[in-house]
């Protein structure tokens, strides 16, 4: 009986709501369709995702869809803004339309409030440009085939007769606004955000030399970078024309990874420190400004399945150079992650690799350590930890034996640069005090934000750098990039008593890594005749039944495991088991047989929120290091623990020593 009289109030309500249809008042239905002022030919050069605002008006909301055409499955479009995009962009050479002239059709629809609807049948061709010179004729920081593909003059450096190089400006239609406030990218020694602290001219990426010939687009095969995370805005004006909707995922389906909660900003932040269009007339720039961006919202719906999409199986993985990942645990033991990190260092790519990218966490307030997380001590994984302004670790960057690198990702920005990037449209605040206020006065579509940072910052920073790298020297594997990072990387902060230079001369510090990540002297070297890896091998030692107490009373003791094999170190893994119940109060470091020192485990006497069980090591936790790259494994080393807090002792059970390298 509810339904049936539900059913018929309905109906009245629909009859006072189109009483020229139900034969009553004074007013008449609206039927007039909205009118399209877009022409139905589109021309547009390969290479680009991004094509038109297809624009109709009406004296109502317009809703724009795609529905039909011969070629409707290559396109999406924005329902509310028309902005109408191939999924994947175009390649001349190798056209996708269905009759293979690099002519393409699709159909257009646009429907107001009262339903009313019109079509737009548009023909779109696509044009040849020059992709084949990546040199800067004119010296602007900008290749050639990039000015190509945009309209600018590759034999003039500076078209507005301001004295800035085309690829430095901040003002004009090919400039980007916010480009002088990146110091990351190019430090002016100038302020960046409202804390009043300038940053250091020198203490950036160092990457100018290499935009006169990479910035990611790769001679239009531009490189494609992932984003995994909690989404990425796909309708950001300054990443639209970058993304590739071809290899993003959102809950586990090819497709618009943009955010599902409005409040979760980070994905869209990462995205645009690695890969914001650059040249466009507004925002920020990517440090690798053509590069493809593939996203994922999987941190908002976390299941191992998705993330083997996302990271390994899913449509089009092979061509995915770099994985950016800024997220993490305090503690975890799951060697879930690796295993498809292994799958995926091994097999995409064209077996050559894709790099697996990771913050390196934020919680030196907690004595936090990288090393206390199987996602991030295994050796597929890139860790990377944060520098400030001064080129010192950021003040809440955990700490780790198995750190790789280093990046930006600033201090807060009410005490330092901060690292300024693209947020979720219109979510930033450009008034208020320094406490409110995260971008800049004349933001005023509130599109950016300068208060972004954290490892989750420094990671992408890294992870882009290293897109840049892979475009220089395709034939790279990811072994061959952990070894340059080892090589080139720069020694930073060189006064600080945690770096350690072992026998091959080669600097790590648990505070930095190798150092700064420096692309362009990779880059030098993998173009100078640099030899890749050879196959990887490895060798392994296990003590077992040592029984062995280790006394409560800060007393170091030592244990000998002996390698026979000689290879050339990459990575070194130690398996302790131990039966501790409060093995946090362990201080344990490795020495090599050339008598180098990694600290592998400090003491952690501030866990407030019992992140990290007590007893980690019971049952044989894995612990790692980095800072034997190129040393020789052959020789006996020494594992060393001490018990630096009472009122608990533990018993040494075995030792795992595995070294791998060639």
């Amino acid at each position: 009986m509810f339904l049936y009289n539900y059913s018929k109030y309905a109906l009245s309500i629909s009859c006072i709501l189109l009483l020229a249809a139900c034969g009553g008042g004074g007013s008449s239905k609206d039927t007039t369709a909205p009118i399209f002022e877009t022409s139905v030919n589109v021309t547009s050069p390969e290479n680009t995702s991004g094509l038109i605002f297809v624009v109709a008006t009406d004296n109502t909301a317009i809703k724009y869809s795609i529905s039909g055409g011969e070629d409707k499955d290559l396109f999406v479009i924005n329902a509310t803004t028309g902005f109408l995009q191939f999924k994947e962009a175009p390649n001349y050479e190798s056209p996708t339309d269905s009759d293979k002239n690099n002519i393409y059709f699709v159909d257009i629809d646009a429907t107001d409030t009262s339903g009313n609807n019109s079509k737009l049948n548009l023909v779109i061709k696509i044009t040849d440009i020059d992709e084949t010179s990546n040199i800067d004729t004119d010296n602007d920081y900008i290749p050639d085939n990039i000015e190509v593909l945009l309209g600018m003059n590759i034999n003039n450096n500076d078209v507005n007769n301001n004295n800035i190089d085309d690829g430095l400006e901040s003002t004009g239609s090919n400039g980007d606004t916010f480009f002088d406030k990146q110091w990351y990218i190019r430090s002016l020694g100038t302020t960046t955000n409202d804390s009043g602290i300038a940053s250091i001219v020198g203490n950036d990426l160092n990457l100018l030399n290499t935009y006169h010939h990479y910035m990611g687009y790769n001679k239009g095969k531009n490189i494609i970078v992932q984003v995994v995370d909690v989404g990425v805005d796909a309708d950001h004006e300054d990443l639209i024309d970058n993304m590739d909707l071809t290899r993003s995922y959102s809950n586990g389906n090819v497709g618009d990874p943009s955010p599902i909660l409005s409040n979760h900003y980070h994905g869209t932040k990462v995205a645009g420190i690695m890969a914001a269009r650059a040249f466009n007339g507004i925002g920020v720039r990517g440090i690798a400004p053509f590069a493809k961006i593939a996203g994922s919202n999987w941190l908002e719906d976390q299941s191992m399945a998705t993330l083997d999409k996302v990271w390994v199986s899913g449509v089009g993985a092979n061509e995915i150079a770099v994985s950016n990942n800024s997220w993490g645990s305090y503690y975890d033991m799951d060697t879930g992650y690796e295993d498809m990190m292994r799958l995926g260092t091994s097999n995409l790519r064209d077996s050559k690799g894709r790099l697996y990218v990771f913050a390196g966490g934020n919680d030196a307030d907690n004595a936090g350590n990288t090393n206390l997380q199987y996602c991030l001590n295994n050796r597929y994984a890139i860790t990377a930890t944060a520098l400030n302004h001064s080129n010192k670790k950021a003040s809440y960057a955990s700490i780790g034996a198995n750190i790789i690198v280093s990046g930006y990702g600033g201090e807060y920005k009410n005490s330092g640069p901060t690292i300024a990037t693209t947020t979720v449209v219109g979510t930033s605040s450009n008034s208020g005090n320094i406490n409110t206020k995260n971008t800049w006065s004349d933001d005023t579509k509130e599109n950016y934000t300068y208060g972004m940072n954290g490892t989750s910052a420094a990671s992408p920073t890294v992870a882009a750098a290293l897109a840049l790298v892979l475009e220089a020297c395709p034939t790279l594997t990811w072994r061959d990039i952990k070894y340059l990072i080892a090589t080139k990387s720069k020694k930073i902060d060189s006064s600080d008593s945690h770096w350690v230079q072992n026998s091959a001369n080669i600097w790590h510090s648990i505070y930095y890594g190798f150092g700064l990540i420096d692309a362009d002297a990779m880059i030098s070297e993998c173009q100078g005749g640099y030899s890749l890896l050879g196959v990887e091998k490895s060798t392994e030692q296990i003590v077992s039944n040592i029984d062995t107490v280790i006394p409560d009373d800060n007393t170091t003791k030592s244990f000998d495991i002996s390698i026979s094999d000689n290879i050339v170190i990459e990575w070194v893994e130690v398996t302790i088991d131990n039966n501790s119940s409060y093995a946090s109060d362990y201080s344990i470091t490795l020495v090599s047989p050339h008598n180098t020192k990694s600290t592998l485990m400090t003491i952690d006497t501030n866990d407030p929120n019992n992140n990290m069980p007590k007893n980690w090591l019971n049952g044989g936790f894995r612990l790692s290091s980095a800072g034997y790259a190129e040393e020789d494994s052959n020789g006996t080393w020494k594992l060393e623990i001490k018990d630096l807090l009472r009122p608990d002792s533990g018993t040494l059970k075995s030792i795992k020593l595995k070294i791998y390298g060639h």
